[in-house]
């Protein structure tokens, strides 16, 4: 806890003598302990409402896009009750980061949960698996921006849509933050807006009025793992949640405003999951909005209002993601003012030198999305992956491991049986679906 508190100073030192310009600065407070030891708190500021969109920001992405596809993969039985199983589950681990934060004061990020939990070297591998998820999903926005345009537009190409989106992307890279954050209205928009086609169309494929048909139980059962994955990806908030909690005014109102997010987010989801395979049973696509675009007697307006909120999805979030990678990668090289090293060459720099580099970093790591986007080109093979590796480690294993490894001896034997139990099938179903992920959609019987 010594450690964590001293890290803690560190960071807070560094960010008053340099603050970033482009986050609002935390508030923080000294109190001191019974030990007469003075640390420092950061005080929140989000109210509830504040805290419950917020939360909502962070889980509704596009990883909805792809769950009517999921729920093909499993059939209505295992994919409707593992989608319980992933919200609750996930539910109960978001808790689970509030109990261990107040074991001490002075954690404030998920990797400070890692540090006192394991030490160094899991903080150290935290933050490579975030940045793993991140790098995962910004190109997998950058594959969606591709898809959607591509079936509106025809005859430009898939590649040069991504190369398109890298260059709308570059600019972008540059904007503060602020100007990027609120997005999951356009999600929201989108489903909106396909649920209105399902209705206006009167016969299948792509109705309300006249479902197509759907199964039971999967189709083809080498298709059920890869589900697991995709019905996971709209999960991934956790690395998030623990500085939500941090910021909020009143912290007891935490779990009331979780139960809110999740209640409201599982809604939706579900909602989507289950309009987009009544609309196209078989002929689900990676992303339903590449259905509406592909599929005649819709209005064209309305095929033109979704496809844009779809696009600007990745203009904004793929900035947003990027930038904790960008702020890791010159903190690493010495280019960011807060740097603690101050061995590196680098610092002799010049400003105009310190900031050509740091714009060429930006530059760069937007290309490697592309590239990656043009190499990986299957949307749906990137969301489930993203689900089985990322999402199940950090939304479930990692919290899990957490609270054991600091309650474990306070806990019920039954509490701690439940833990272990969770931590075990999680375990199982990633490995299971992350090997599946990498055999050929040939090989497993998917028809492209």
């Amino acid at each position: 806890m010594r450690h964590a508190g001293r890290l803690f100073r560190q960071q807070q030192q560094q960010g008053v003598t340099e603050p970033d310009k482009e986050r609002e600065p935390l508030l923080v407070k000294q109190i001191e302990e019974d030990d007469g030891n003075v640390i420092n708190v950061v005080v929140g500021q989000s109210t509830l409402p504040q805290t419950i969109f917020n939360s909502v920001n962070v889980l509704i992405g596009v990883g909805l896009l792809a769950l009517p596809l999921a729920l093909k993969y499993s059939g209505w039985v295992i994919g409707l009750i593992f989608f319980v199983f992933a919200a609750v589950s996930t539910q109960y681990t978001a808790k689970l980061l509030a109990k261990c934060l107040d074991v001490d004061n002075s954690l404030i990020t998920f990797a400070d949960l890692a540090y006192v939990s394991f030490g160094p070297k899991a903080r150290v591998a935290t933050s490579i698996l975030f940045s793993l998820e991140l790098i995962a999903t910004c190109v997998a926005l950058v594959v969606l921006f591709a898809d959607s345009l591509d079936a509106l537009i025809p005859g430009l190409g898939l590649t040069e849509w991504k190369i398109l989106c890298g260059v709308l992307l570059i600019p972008l890279a540059f904007m503060p933050l602020r100007l990027l954050s609120f997005t999951s209205i356009l999600g929201i928009m989108s489903c909106f807006g396909i649920v209105a086609d399902g209705f206006i169309k009167p016969h299948t494929p792509g109705s309300l009025r006249e479902p197509a048909q759907t199964y039971l139980f999967p189709k083809n059962w080498n298709t059920l793992p890869i589900s697991f994955g995709l019905l996971m990806s709209p999960w991934g908030g956790h690395s998030v949640f623990p500085n939500i909690y941090r910021d909020m005014r009143h912290p007891y109102k935490y779990r009331r405003g979780v139960n809110v997010t999740y209640a409201f987010t599982a809604m939706l989801d579900l909602f989507m999951a289950v309009v987009g395979l009544l609309m196209f049973g078989d002929g689900v696509r990676d992303a339903i909005t590449s259905n509406i675009f592909l599929t005649d007697g819709y209005p064209k307006w309305l095929s033109i209002v979704i496809v844009v909120c779809v696009a600007i999805i990745p203009l904004t979030k793929i900035p947003l993601n990027a930038r904790p990678i960008v702020s890791t990668i010159e903190i690493l090289m010495g280019l960011d003012s807060r740097a603690v090293s101050a061995s590196t060459s680098l610092h002799g720099l010049s400003g105009w030198s310190r900031g050509l580099l740091m714009a060429t970093i930006r530059i760069v790591i937007t290309i490697v999305f592309v590239v990656f986007a043009i190499l990986v080109p299957e949307f749906d093979r990137i969301m489930s992956l993203l689900g089985s590796v990322a999402c199940f480690s950090i939304c479930i294993i990692l919290p899990l491991a957490f609270h054991l490894k600091l309650f474990g001896g306070e806990i019920s034997r039954l509490e701690r049986a439940g833990n272990w139990a969770l931590i075990v099938i999680s375990t199982v179903l990633a490995v299971v679906s992350t090997v599946f992920n990498f055999f050929p959609k040939e090989a497993l019987g998917i028809e492209e």
